[in-house]
């Protein structure tokens, strides 16, 4: 054994020795073994990762117009809308964590009767999740915790005015057809004199585009007379996922482009799936066994974790719709951290340890 490796395990050794001579502030026990009604104690929980997928999903909203039968007649070569639906699309898919109380890392505190010294202190955030425990007085930095999730992201309702003013003539749909058709052809003549210089005016380049930009308008306008209307809207659809250790692929949505996205397996369509595999970074940690954690009672300790790093994979059927590598609290190592004259700061996001003050 070297020199280094000798002084390290006499101090790790002087420490251990002082740690078991503390006499016991409080003591640490799994939730699920407290006695109901207990008091005298409190409950911490340390985060486990909950994936947030956001899908961007397209929808578009057909409307059948009455003048449809006729846009054959008009537009032999258009797509026209047959029958009124709704039609999706998956745009994109934006994947982030959020950290949320681990139902399986919970814990009960009991503080024991001791004069003199100094007092244990915990503290957490308002969900519960420990954030830093010590003895004697010491400040806590405050934490803040923002959630957001946004609905719609674009909207485009073509207009429909057209179609009123000539609805209320009293015309029949045959009619109507023949002069929205001649109406177009109107149009698009005068977007050909326009481009090609037919009209002796020097336009300036903003009012030429102003111009070309109402002609456009106004054909959309009307071809929608004969085809029918097309509503298009952007809204983001968000999942959650808490990966499982015991279960690495789950599937937790259905997308189908006649129904959209919807959770579960009930509806139809290809499976969303997310498969979280460990990169298996904290495999060479000693850590007690989830028993060992569950069926005992700790003395001066308190309970941390050192998070996993994961490969995740979303996919849509046999399509990849994102891949990534990301921190998944659970599915790493949970270990005792001894609390004597110290203190210590949790990351209140992974749960790992990342400062240590001695008194």
């Amino acid at each position: 054994m070297n020199r280094f490796a000798s002084k390290f395990a006499f101090v790790l050794t002087a420490f251990l020795l002082m740690v078991g001579h503390v006499d016991a502030q409080f003591t640490t026990t799994f939730a699920k073994n407290v006695t109901p009604g207990q008091q005298n104690g409190i409950y911490y929980s340390l985060p486990q990762t909950m994936l947030k997928l956001d899908f961007v999903i397209e929808e578009t909203q057909l409307e059948r117009s009455p003048l449809s039968d006729y846009a054959s007649n008009y537009m032999s070569m258009a797509d026209y809308v047959e029958y009124e639906t709704t039609e999706y699309r998956i745009l994109d898919v934006k994947l982030s964590t959020v950290a949320t109380p681990d139902p399986n890392a919970l814990f009960f505190v009991t503080f024991a009767s001791v004069r003199g010294g100094n007092k244990v202190q915990f503290n957490m955030l308002p969900n519960g999740i420990i954030h830093s425990v010590g003895y004697g007085n010491f400040t806590v930095e405050e934490v803040d915790e923002v959630v957001g999730n946004e609905t719609v992201v674009e909207s485009e309702f073509p207009s429909n005015a057209g179609l009123l003013n000539l609805v209320t003539s009293g015309k029949s749909n045959s009619q109507l057809a023949k002069e929205v058709a001649d109406k177009i052809e109107e149009i698009q003549k005068a977007k050909y004199k326009l481009v090609s210089g037919f009209y002796e005016v020097a336009f300036n380049p903003e009012t030429f585009d102003l111009m070309y930009k109402k002609l456009e308008a106004m054909e959309k306008e009307y071809t929608n007379l004969l085809l029918g209307n097309r509503v298009t809207r952007k809204v983001v659809k968000s999942v959650y996922v808490i990966p499982n250790k015991e279960v690495p692929t789950q599937t937790v949505a259905k997308f189908s482009e006649f129904e959209g996205l919807t959770l579960g397996t009930a509806g139809s369509g290809d499976p969303i799936s997310v498969q979280t595999l460990s990169l298996n970074t904290t495999a060479a940690i000693n850590a007690p066994s989830t028993s060992a954690v569950e069926s005992m009672i700790y003395e001066n300790k308190v309970f941390y974790r050192i998070p996993e790093m994961a490969n995740v994979l979303v996919t849509c059927g046999n399509k990849t719709l994102i891949e990534d590598r990301l921190i998944v609290n659970q599915l790493g190592a949970m270990l005792m951290a001894p609390l004597t004259n110290s203190e210590l700061v949790f990351d209140t996001t992974t749960g790992q340890i990342v400062n240590l003050k001695m008194q």
